[in-house]
């Protein structure tokens, strides 16, 4: 893994490290449809405005894509990206050169 592979999987994480951005990937998780903002605030308690900068920074990071129909967004998780990008990393860090200490960084 090269250093600019290192740096997106640091923002990656960082952008998940936050607790009411965890708790907006796990509540879009269990949605079935698109949510707006305001629609997930119950599940950080914190108001529609907070949530949408969340939402912001997850969106920066692909974690989250959205639709914009006039002035409201929906958003929903990008499954598949969230979950490539762990994947990789749990197949990084279960590697044997990557445990022997043989790695790009």
């Amino acid at each position: 893994m090269n250093a600019a592979e290192t740096q997106k999987t640091a923002d990656f994480l960082k952008a998940l490290g936050e607790f009411n951005r965890l708790s907006l990937v796990y509540e879009l998780c269990r949605c079935e449809s698109s949510q707006n903002a305001m629609c997930l605030c119950d599940c950080c308690s914190v108001d529609a405005s907070v949530v949408s900068r969340h939402l912001k920074v997850l969106a920066d990071r692909d974690i989250v894509m959205f639709d914009k129909v006039g002035r409201e967004k929906t958003y929903r998780l990008n499954r598949n990206k969230v979950a490539t990008q762990l994947r990789e990393l749990a197949d990084l860090i279960e590697n044997e050169d990557c445990k022997r200490g043989h790695h790009d960084v």
